[in-house]
């Protein structure tokens, strides 16, 4: 262990194994002489696993921007796991943006970070027809049309209806938990946690923001901003809230609003000063 520490310090320390191929192969590679004009990653021999994360970044910088699409596109659609491919590309690209990277890099790590937002915003799009076609086969299933059915046929069919539904729930919260876990999120932490409640009472009396009448037409602050943002809000960017559901949350912001008093001196003090500071 004295060794190990002392040789860390002089020499630094990974926490890749030195062992060539031990690495998850997010992007196809082969063992030979560079191809420059093919999307596959190529080395002379098998590589370790920082060498091959290197190369992917290595390899992306060398295309315009319309190539990075096809390069990633390539390696996309041959990985079987989509989520854990956009995962890996999310946190990466974010590191190495960090990192600054070269000037003339750092517009094509952008690009492929834009292609990365593309494609979670598509699978999201397909979980949630995915989610609508098993909605309409369960009820088709369940509650043939023209069917005559007894009160305990229909009760079978709603306890079977009902277990069906809880596995497509938590089919498709798994799978928006995987693509959500990759964006970018806050970190925000109270120096007090009593203050939570507070905090969400605020984010309520911001949605109730309007226009004096004296403007001549009275229109909320915001066009759209539901609870469901704010638990948003607060289940992407708040540490307290990240490893709770998104409806637990938004049950918490309707708790919070039952306790809003807007006969409250301080609640009242409070609205009219959000009204003049953004209308007058």
């Amino acid at each position: 262990m004295f060794f190990r520490n002392m040789k860390a310090d002089l020499f630094g320390r990974s926490a890749y194994s030195t062992r060539p191929g031990s690495f998850t192969p997010f992007f196809q590679y082969k063992i030979g002489n560079n191809q420059p004009e093919d999307y596959h990653l190529y080395f002379p021999r098998e590589p370790y696993a920082i060498q091959y994360y290197n190369e992917i970044f290595n390899k992306l910088c060398t295309f315009k921007p319309f190539d990075i699409v096809a390069y990633l596109e390539f390696h996309y659609s041959a990985y079987s796991n989509k989520y854990d491919f956009l995962r890996f590309l999310q946190y990466e690209i974010n590191d190495r943006l960090k990192q600054s990277p070269k000037k003339a890099n750092r517009p094509k790590l952008e690009s492929a970070r834009e292609w990365v937002t593309e494609k979670q915003q598509d699978l999201q799009k397909s979980q949630q027809a995915e989610l609508k076609r098993e909605i309409e086969a369960g009820v088709r299933e369940f509650f043939p049309v023209g069917q005559a059915m007894t009160e305990k046929d229909t009760d079978n069919a709603i306890e079977k209806f009902s277990e069906r539904m809880e596995k497509i729930i938590t089919n498709t919260e798994e799978q928006l938990e995987s693509i959500t876990g990759a964006f970018v999120t806050g970190k925000i932490v109270l120096n007090n946690q009593n203050h939570e409640e507070q905090v969400i009472q605020v984010f309520k009396l911001l949605q109730t923001v309007q226009a004096p009448p004296q403007k001549g037409k009275v229109e909320l602050l915001f066009k759209k901003f539901a609870d469901i943002d704010i638990a948003a809000i607060l289940r992407f960017h708040f540490e307290a809230y990240q490893n709770q559901k998104l409806n637990t949350v938004q049950t918490k912001v309707s708790s919070a609003n039952e306790l809003l008093r807007n006969n409250n001196p301080k609640v009242q003090k409070l609205t009219a000063a959000l009204q003049e500071f953004f209308y007058q």
